[in-house]
Order: structure tokens, then C-alpha cells, then sequence
């Protein structure tokens, strides 16, 4: 059975990457011979494994074991939901994408679960975390409201029996980018399929190198917005195939810009970031729009009178939330003793990743 020491050695493993017995007892102020009695169990478990073999200090001398995370010991799927799509990703157990898929289709309450079931039915995996936008209980895997897919009060617990998270999307994907900075905000704008709906708007957040969700599961929630273009037949799929299609809606692109450049510079100044990153669906609206946007968020972010402001556009879309799921997932397990051991007790009794 996984115990708070055998936790501490996968954690610091993550944090270094390859390491020695020794080095993992200096980091952890343990002794050698208990590290290596405990790394026994991780090694027969096969979530630890030797890489290498390093030089005897001395002549006749053991060579030092160079040990480090088994990336097959767990297959992580990770899917994305937003309105007008759902895109998902399979990862190893550090983290890496195997391969990504995405499928453009209106989803809502009605088809919900059966989109993403199919997903499921039709992966080989061990975990899995869903992601979408909303309130979102991630302790309890319960979709408090939605106002983009149009849920409310939703348990997702019996969608899946294995090892589940659910997430909120921009948290999600604001783990992309822990590395990035110690405190940031990720803006995600999710275009909904049909373009005369409301767009939304959500903001991930880092603060001290942590995603904060808040009290209630609901920090960043930026709620919906105004319609990209309205009253019109138009949907992402127009949107993606013709990148003039916003220019030749004048009226409708100058108060969506607005709305959303209010709201942005609204969160950055309140945050006051190192870094803020607009993702999701930003890239669809193109160069000039794009362009537009910029200049009206750094036109009221105060900081920008004693700072020079760092910003950087994520082009993937969907691909940073669904990786940005499996990422949230991991983080969970290193540094969650509970969840990890959970995890660990239940990856025997998964067959195949089926439901």
C-alpha cells in the first residue's frame, strides 16, 4: 500500500527527474537505507523504474541506481467540452501528449454525456479528467451551473468508475503554464457553434505557483457575453474556413470587442499578473482582430503606466485545455497524498481503460 514517504519520493522524482537513492535522501532529510527500503515497493509496483547506472565511487562499489518515473505506469485521458466542440488528448504519466483529436459539433445538456461517453467507449486509458466551463465542485465531480452547455446541478460521478476529475476549463488550462510564471491569468474564450449565441469568457488563475479556484469553485468565472456576430446562419465552422467573415460584420466585432477587452483588463488589473494568456478560441478571430483587441486591453491596464505588460497568445485552442486536464490531474497526484493513493489502489481493477 502507497504511504506518505513512498508519495514523497514519486513527488520529488517529479519535481527533479531522474535521481539516486541518495540524492532523493538528501532532498528529503531521510535515511539512505529507508529510501531504498521504500523505494522496493514503487520499483515491484513498476511506477518507478532504473534508467542507469552510475560509476562506483570506489573500487568494488555498488554503482548508484539512476531512478526515475515509469511514464507507462499510467495512461491519462484527458477531454476538453466546450460549446461548439470537444477535443481530447491521451498522455503518459509525465505529462507528454500521445496524440490529440478534435471534433467540432454543437453540444449541450440534451447530448452531453453521450458525446463525451463515445470518447470514453472508444480510448484505452487508466484516469481520466474532463473539463468544461462553469461552477465546477472538482472535489466532488458535480457541475454546479453552466451556462454555456446549459447544465446545472449535474453529477458526473457515474459517468466513469475508475480514477475522474472534473475541471473547470480555464483552470485547466492555466495549468499549462505553471511553469510559465508564479502568477498569471489565463483568459479562455470559448465562440459557442452557432455565432449568434453568446460567447464566453473564463480566466484561470495562478497565484503563488498554485491554480485558485476560490471558496466556491467559482474564481474566474467571467460569465457569458455578447454574440461574435448576431442574427446571422454563421458557425465556428464558417469562422475557420473564412478569416474575413468577422470584418465583414463591423457593428457586431466593435461591441464584442469591447465586451471582452473590458472584461480582460478587468481581471488582469485586479490579478495583476507577470503574465496573462489569451487561449481558447482567441486565435479564430485572426491578425487584425487580434490586433484590435491587444491594443484595447493594454489601453486600460493600469500597470502599463509603470510596467511594460507581459502577454503571449496560445494558439492551440482546445489542445491546452484537454492537455492542461491530464496536467491538472498529475498535480493532483504528487501533491495530494489521498488522491494519490486512490489512484494507486484503483489502477488494478481498471481493465483496458473500458467502461
Amino acid at each position: 500500500m502507497l504511504n506518505h514517504l513512498h508519495h514523497q519520493i514519486l513527488s520529488c522524482l517529479k519535481k527533479n527527474g531522474p535521481m539516486t537513492a541518495q540524492g532523493i535522501s538528501e532532498e528529503l532529510s531521510v535515511n539512505e537505507s529507508t529510501i531504498s527500503r521504500n523505494l522496493r515497493y514503487l520499483l515491484e509496483c513498476g511506477i518507478v523504474f532504473v534508467k542507469d547506472h552510475l560509476p562506483a565511487k570506489s573500487a568494488g562499489g555498488r554503482k548508484p541506481r539512476l531512478l526515475c518515473l515509469n511514464p507507462e505506469w499510467l495512461r491519462l485521458l484527458g477531454i476538453s467540452v466546450e460549446q461548439g466542440e470537444i477535443c481530447w488528448t491521451i498522455s503518459d504519466f509525465l505529462g507528454r501528449a500521445l496524440f490529440f483529436k478534435r471534433l467540432i459539433t454543437n453540444i449541450d445538456r440534451e447530448n452531453f454525456e453521450q458525446v463525451v461517453s463515445k470518447v470514453l467507449f472508444e480510448n484505452s486509458f487508466d484516469v481520466v479528467t474532463i473539463t468544461m466551463p462553469g461552477l465546477i465542485k472538482s472535489s466532488e465531480n458535480f457541475i454546479v451551473f453552466s451556462e454555456a452547455l446549459g447544465i446545472e446541478n449535474y453529477s458526473l460521478n457515474g459517468i466513469y468508475h475508475g480514477p475522474f476529475l472534473l475541471f473547470n476549463d480555464a483552470n485547466a488550462a492555466a495549468a499549462c503554464y505553471l511553469n510559465f510564471a508564479n502568477n498569471l491569468v489565463y483568459l479562455l474564450l470559448s465562440i459557442p457553434y452557432e455565432l449568434s449565441k453568446p460567447v464566453g469568457l473564463g480566466a484561470g488563475m495562478v497565484i503563488n505557483g498554485t491554480i485558485y479556484e476560490g471558496s466556491n469553485g467559482s474564481a474566474g468565472e467571467l460569465g457569458e457575453g455578447v454574440p461574435v456576430i448576431r442574427k446571422t446562419p454563421f458557425t465556428v465552422e464558417d469562422l475557420e474556413k473564412n478569416g474575413n467573415l468577422l470584418t465583414e460584420h463591423e457593428d457586431d466585432l466593435e461591441a464584442f470587442i469591447k465586451h471582452i477587452c473590458d472584461k480582460v483588463a478587468t481581471a488582469v488589473n485586479l490579478i495583476d499578473p507577470e503574465l496573462f494568456v489569451l487561449g481558447g478560441d482567441f486565435h479564430l478571430l485572426g491578425e487584425r482582430v487580434l490586433s484590435k483587441v491587444i491594443d484595447k486591453i493594454e489601453s486600460q491596464v493600469t500597470v502599463k503606466r509603470v510596467k511594460k505588460i507581459n502577454w503571449q497568445l496560445d494558439m492551440n485552442g482546445s489542445k491546452t485545455v484537454a492537455l492542461g486536464s491530464v496536467l491538472a490531474f498529475l498535480e493532483r497526484f504528487f501533491y495530494d497524498y489521498e488522491f494519490a493513493k486512490y489512484v494507486f489502489e484503483s489502477k488494478g481493477c481498471v481493465q483496458n481503460g473500458k467502461i
